[in-house]
C-alpha cells in the first residue's frame, strides 16, 4: 500500500513519462520507428534494475536463474512486432521448433489457476536461458527478487525492491499511455498467443500501426497490471 505521498509521487512520475513518450512518438514518421521506440522503455526498466543494484539493493537475479519464468506474461504489440520480427530472422529449423514449443504451450490445458511458480514454463526458455532475451518484454526486465531462497522456496510472492517496482512500473504505464494517446492499441496481451498470432500474420503489424487492434481480446489485461510473480 502506498502512502498519499507516495501514490502522488508515482502518478506525477507516470504523467512525466507519458508526456515525454508521446512527444517523442509524435516525431516518429515510419511504422518501425513506432514499433522500436518501445526499446527506450526497455532500456529504462533496465537503467532501473541496474541503479538498484549499485545503490546496494539485493538484486538475486542472475543468469540460469529461471524461477519466475512460468509465470504469465503480458506485453504490448510493439513488444510482440520485435519479438516476431527477431524469430523470423532464425534459421528455418530453429524457428520451426521454436513455434512448435509456442504451439503446444498455447494449447496446453489452462493453468492460469495455478500459483504462478506451478505453471508451466515460458516456452522461450531453453537451457534455463532466456532465448529472446534481447528483446524479452518490459514484464520481464521488472521482475526481480531480492532473496533467491523465497523463489526457490515458491512462495506466493516474490519479494522485490520498492523503488525499482515503482519506477519500472511507472515507465510501463506512462509508455502505453503515451501509445495510446498517439492512437495505438496499448493494451496488454498474453505473449505466446500473441506473438503466434504476429508470426501467423504478416498483414498484423501495418493494420495495428493503422490504428487497428490486431491481437485477441480475450488475451488482454490491464495495461497498468502489475506482473503476477512480484
Amino acid at each position: 500500500m502506498l502512502t498519499p505521498e507516495e501514490q502522488s509521487a508515482f502518478v506525477q512520475s507516470v504523467e512525466n513519462v507519458q508526456q515525454a513518450a508521446s512527444a517523442h512518438l509524435g516525431a516518429q514518421r515510419s511504422e518501425q520507428s513506432v514499433i522500436t521506440f518501445v526499446r527506450n522503455l526497455h532500456q529504462a526498466v533496465d537503467r532501473a534494475v541496474d541503479a538498484a543494484a549499485h545503490r546496494g539493493a539485493r538484486i538475486d537475479c542472475k543468469a540460469g536463474c529461471s524461477h519466475c519464468c512460468s509465470a504469465r506474461v503480458e506485453a504490448i504489440a510493439p513488444e510482440i512486432f520485435q519479438i516476431a520480427r527477431e524469430l523470423e530472422r532464425r534459421e528455418p529449423a530453429e524457428l520451426a521448433q521454436i513455434v512448435g514449443r509456442l504451439q503446444a504451450h498455447a494449447t496446453a490445458p489452462d493453468s492460469q489457476s495455478l500459483p504462478w511458480n506451478q505453471r508451466e514454463s515460458c516456452p522461450f526458455l531453453q537451457d534455463r536461458l532466456c532465448s529472446i532475451y534481447q528483446v524479452r518484454p518490459a514484464a520481464c526486465r521488472k521482475a526481480h527478487s531480492s532473496d533467491v531462497t523465497e523463489c526457490e522456496a515458491h512462495a506466493p510472492a516474490i519479494p522485490q525492491d520498492r523503488e525499482t517496482a515503482l519506477h519500472a512500473e511507472a515507465l510501463l504505464i506512462g509508455t502505453t499511455g503515451a501509445y495510446r494517446q498517439r492512437g495505438f492499441d496499448a493494451s496488454s496481451y498474453e505473449l505466446v498467443r500473441a506473438v503466434l498470432m504476429a508470426l501467423s500474420d504478416p498483414s498484423a503489424q501495418a493494420r495495428w500501426y493503422g490504428g487497428e487492434p490486431v491481437f485477441d481480446p480475450g488475451g488482454a489485461a490491464p495495461a497498468n497490471a502489475m506482473d503476477d510473480a512480484s
